[in-house]
């Protein structure tokens, strides 16, 4: 690598785009055909994902508030999308057709078609300083975690309206979801624990109170990262 990586993302087709942040470059590769290109951006940048085809790469660039389309064939950037707040954290939903983006700027998700025309079809306000996200398939959930604080914010994707709220013990690091859509795991960074909501159990009210915590699991100092395997 020419400098060191901040985030990474693989296709299905083989290709790995690797951020390089601060420095401003991307590294594209594909190591079956032994690709290597350097794509260079101009100012730093946050994560990198691959649109849901492989064709294109969604870039974010956190300096400009915007994300950049780059086409992977090409390694050309043949669009670029201003944004309300910095893209600090993005997340797609399960069949890949939206992007969530939060980050400075918003207490906001911004809701990205990244097909066809690049374009923002609606800024969702929801939760405090929202930060790293994750999305359940049915149902069609996205939690958001307060980058500040210990709420998760849960969001019903089809409808786009926060249907519930839950103190989770801690400042979350990481969300994922179990491959049965039943749980909702939250990395806890400050408590070193990781927190488990019930998914199915989460319930719709008013007052946004019918979430609640399955269990606490004390994993250790300063989680950062999950990683969850289907038992045979």
């Amino acid at each position: 690598m020419s400098a060191e990586p901040l985030s990474f993302d693989v296709s299905a087709a083989g290709f790995v785009a690797v951020s390089t942040g601060p420095q401003g470059t991307i590294e594209l590769l594909r190591p079956a055909s032994g690709l290597h290109k350097v794509i260079e951006v101009g100012g730093p940048i946050g994560s990198v994902r691959f649109r849901g085809d492989g064709q294109m790469l969604l870039v974010a660039r956190t300096d400009e508030r915007s994300i950049l389309a780059i086409d992977v064939a090409t390694q050309q950037i043949v669009a670029e999308l201003p944004l309300a707040m910095q893209p600090d954290h993005l997340c797609f939903n399960a069949d890949q057709g939206q992007l969530f983006v939060t980050g400075k700027g918003m207490d906001g998700v911004a809701i990205v078609f990244p097909y066809k025309t690049m374009e923002v079809d609606q800024t969702v306000l929801a939760a405090r300083n929202p930060g790293v996200m994750a999305a359940s398939d049915t149902p069609d959930y996205l939690f958001i975690a307060s980058s500040n604080g210990s709420d998760v914010s849960i969001l019903n994707i089809d409808t786009r309206k926060l249907i519930g709220v839950v103190d989770v013990g801690g400042q979350s690091e990481f969300i994922a979801i179990t491959p049965d859509n039943r749980f909702a795991l939250v990395l806890n960074k400050t408590a070193g624990t990781m927190a488990v909501i019930h998914i199915p159990t989460i319930r719709t009210n008013r007052a946004k109170n019918g979430v609640s915590l399955f269990t606490l699991v004390d994993v250790g100092t300063k989680p950062v990262h999950v990683a969850v395997m289907p038992l045979a």
